[in-house]
């Protein structure tokens, strides 16, 4: 018996040994180390701030922002103790009374599980160390860590680390981004209902979302906030004014960011070449830009409000479809379901973005149509809004309006609206009826580049009419061709080899043609007359093209080529007459770069988009980075992970193949280029002489009485500019310069399309520069472009370009390099009279 005993004890301690070996072989062999979470790095967002340290986009995998704990108000720790583990203070990382409660709870359910017995602790474990797996390895695995955690870390530690890192739904990870992303605030910031609305979803951010399902979500929130109570973290008065005041939510799915999408976009492109995405994506990066948020804004708005105004001179392409009178009725229905509207109620993000909407009555007496966008939900259309929508099949209807609101609606059509509150004279506003506009998505695009010429900081830069249509930056990455607006590098470049204000070109019919294959080019202008001889000041303020070729003639089409490289021209320009006429496609980033030198002395600009980059850390890891990518590269300041891989430097584009012209223009002139350089002061690639001279002829565009940039003149400040319009009118140009900042404005089809009749860069572009740079300039003191020695200034007569004289009939009050300046009178000097007189001819 003794012996059997022996035996049975015997046999029973191996079986005990070998369960022990077993357990420790398939589930404890292999446990994290818990050590790992004291260097707890997890993916952070990346920001991206204005130059004011203003929010202006994120890039991120897990948007998630870290949270110290003491920055985490007690009622928020208190909501989540209620709803989650109320004994997080007393257990040792398992609460053995939970799991028996929730044991004996899926037994009663017939294996359902109803509750959940796991604490914080293990909650973070599951998170941070092991799988999602629903296994009991697993499970057993999660109590043993989450003991070996509570040993390791204090309490206060465990929390910062559950709350940082949990998942609460709408793609926000840790209680920060959770309380930007549902009420748009700091957690310091909310109060007892918004803390318990967010202690309630960790257990099922789907199931429990605000968004997805309101009803589950206040049933959760109300739960929190009675366990609140029970466990004596609020009070009774506090528990019950929660209660009745459910929290506001800001609005999902709403882009805080969508007036930066394009500068964004270009951040994140060029941070990806210089540092790889890893970093990017999940380094929690602050990335400081020079954009100014309001200006950008102000640039979004003056494109859209320009590419609009196109579209309605381009006329009206139809409703979306007609359901008829009898359709009307299951119209609204669905309309209701689409514009977010129960039982004729406004929502809350109706207003601002275009809504499809159904004509109820069209009344051409009282000049209205009413539209519908939901059973019981109407607005009132006057047909001033409206009167833009004639055909747009038919051209000859450009610009033309059209009689009355039913010669473009018939009841039962369907169509896009933006609405507003109706405004009553003492500016409040009254109940509906709603107003409506007619809106269409325009089929054009237009794209603003805009930065400082002291320091090349890119203020605002809009690539297209809507960032959420298409992505494709226009400003920096479309070469069109820029048509008239590429004359005043051909005129900059005559300045630089010896011609002036003064110098006479002709405008008159000339036919060029090449030999060798037969081409015939004949250039006309834009009013199909010629003017005879004309000085160049005159020649580029009317933009006269017979004058330009003239004048690309004389100086040489390979000076002009190299001259635009020194510029900062990448793309291939063509060695053809056509160059004066801006065949070659160039970007808004070279030719509003080419005019900023000009503006800016002659000194070379480089655009800059990112003043500095800091890690996580607040360290410094980058700084100057140029918006141009075939720019120098950026300062690179610190070693980059090793698992980082920048993108290779981009290779610049070759240049396009040559033709011979009739008369060869020879390329023997690298010395005297050399020599120039060598007289150039620092950082120039202008003299400073000419490029004052050569910006006084693009203010002479502006402030002649014929220019076609005049419209300018509504600034009231001393600016430059040049219109540019191409053939068929397929793209339209206005670039130009104040003695501050330098923009560029581009606007066409991406299918490069007609634009329509009269639609040149004075009218489809020019209006969008002129109205960013009056918001640009608002505020800033007036001053005049400064004037480098060796500069002079006369008096010339506007027709030969010598000095003017008594018979002057206009003139032009010139500056020229000293020494370049005429010396012959039209017909001798005049007196002080006549001096005061001629003052009166100046434009």
């Amino acid at each position: 018996m003794r012996r059997f005993l022996l035996f049975g004890a015997g046999g029973l301690l191996a079986l005990g040994v070998a369960g022990l070996v077993a357990l420790w072989w398939l589930v404890l062999r292999d446990l994290p180390d818990v050590e790992v979470l004291a260097d707890y790095r997890p993916a952070l967002t990346s920001r991206v701030l204005d130059r004011q340290s203003r929010p202006i986009g994120e890039f991120f995998e897990e948007r998630r922002m870290l949270t110290p704990l003491e920055d985490v108000p007690g009622i928020v720790v208190q909501a989540f103790l209620a709803a989650e583990d109320d004994t997080f203070y007393e257990h040792r990382g398992v609460d053995y009374v939970s799991l028996l409660r929730a044991g004996v709870a899926v037994v009663l359910a017939g294996g359902e599980k109803v509750q959940g017995g796991s604490t914080i602790t293990q909650q973070m474990v599951k998170q941070l160390l092991l799988s999602p797996e629903k296994s009991y390895t697993r499970k057993i695995r999660e109590m043993v860590l989450a003991q070996l955690v509570e040993d390791r870390y204090r309490k206060d530690e465990i929390l910062f680390l559950y709350l940082n890192h949990i998942y609460f739904g709408s793609g926000a990870y840790g209680i920060g981004e959770a309380a930007r992303t549902y009420f748009g605030k700091s957690v310091g910031e909310l109060d007892v209902g918004e803390a318990a609305l967010l202690g309630g979803l960790p257990k099922a951010p789907g199931r429990n979302s605000p968004y997805l399902d309101p009803e589950q979500a206040e049933d959760r929130r109300r739960y929190v906030l009675s366990r609140m109570l029970e466990e004596g973290f609020i009070d009774d008065a506090s528990h019950d004014a929660s209660l009745a005041a459910p929290p506001k939510l800001v609005g999902e799915g709403s882009d805080p960011y969508a007036d930066s999408g394009y500068v964004t976009e270009e951040v994140r492109r060029r941070l990806v070449e210089l540092i790889g995405n890893d970093l990017v994506l999940n380094g929690g990066l602050t990335i400081e830009t020079t954009i100014d948020l309001e200006l950008q804004r102000e640039a979004v708005r003056a494109v859209q409000q320009g590419v609009e105004a196109l579209d309605h001179r381009r006329g009206f392409r139809g409703v979306l479809r007609s359901v008829g009178p009898e359709g009307v009725p299951e119209e609204l229905r669905q309309l209701a379901d689409a514009n977010g509207s129960e039982d004729g109620a406004i929502p809350d993000d109706f207003f601002g973005e275009a809504r499809p909407g159904v004509v109820l009555s069209v009344d051409d007496e009282t000049e209205t149509a009413r539209i519908g966008f939901g059973e019981g939900l109407e607005a009132s259309l006057p047909f001033e809004t409206t009167s833009w929508a004639h055909a747009a099949e038919d051209d000859s209807l450009h610009g033309r309006t059209v009689k009355a609101l039913s010669a473009v609606f018939r009841v039962g059509d369907v169509s896009l609206f933006r609405l507003r509150r109706e405004v009553a004279e003492d500016g409040a506003a009254t109940d509906p009826p709603l107003l409506a506009t007619l809106y269409q998505v325009p089929d054009a695009q237009g794209g603003l580049l805009s930065f400082e010429l002291e320091s090349g900081d890119v203020i605002a830069m809009v690539g297209g009419y809507d960032f959420a249509r298409s992505e494709f930056n226009r400003a920096i990455q479309a070469q069109r061709q820029p048509g008239s607006a590429f004359k005043p590098i051909v005129y900059a470049a005559a300045l630089a080899n010896g011609f002036t204000p003064a110098t006479i070109l002709h405008d008159r019919p000339v036919v060029y043609e090449d030999l060798e294959s037969g081409f015939v080019f004949k250039p006309e202008n834009y009013g199909r007359q010629f003017l005879g001889p004309l000085t160049m000041t005159e020649a580029l303020a009317r933009s006269v093209n017979n004058a330009a070729i003239h004048l690309l003639t004389e100086v040489g089409i390979d000076r002009v080529l190299s001259f635009a490289k020194t510029l900062g021209f990448h793309s291939p320009l063509e060695r053809v007459l056509g160059l004066a006429l801006g065949v070659s496609p160039v970007t808004l980033l070279e030719l509003t770069r080419a005019y900023a030198i000009i503006g800016a002395n002659g000194r070379f600009i480089e655009p800059r988009l990112i003043a500095r980059v800091l890690d996580r850390d607040g360290q410094v890891i980058l700084e100057n980075v140029p918006l141009d990518p075939i720019a120098p590269g950026p300062s690179l300041l610190l070693a980059l992970p090793d698992n980082t891989e920048p993108a290779a430097a981009t290779a610049e584009p070759a240049s396009a193949a040559e033709i011979e012209l009739e008369h060869p223009i020879s390329i023997a002139f690298e010395d005297e280029l050399l020599e120039a350089e060598a007289t150039l002061p620092e950082g120039h690639v202008m003299r400073p002489t000419d490029a004052y001279v050569a910006a006084s002829l693009l203010r002479a565009v502006v402030e002649h009485p014929r220019g076609t940039g005049r419209r300018a003149q509504r600034l009231r400040r001393p600016v430059g500019g040049k219109t540019g319009t191409t053939n068929d009118n397929t793209d339209a140009w206005f670039v130009g310069f104040s003695p501050e900042l330098a923009t560029g404005v581009w606007v066409g089809m991406d299918a490069e399309a007609l634009l329509g009749r009269r639609e040149t860069g004075g009218r489809a572009a020019a209006p969008i520069w002129i109205d960013f740079m009056e918001a640009a300039l608002e505020g800033r003191p007036k001053r005049d472009f400064e004037v480098p020695d060796g500069i002079v200034f006369a008096r010339i007569d506007a027709k030969t370009g010598k000095l003017a004289s008594p018979t002057s009939t206009s003139t032009l009050f010139q500056p020229f390099v000293s020494g370049t300046e005429p010396q012959q009178s039209l017909d001798g000097v005049g007196s002080g009279a006549d001096d005061r007189r001629r003052l009166r001819l100046d434009f």
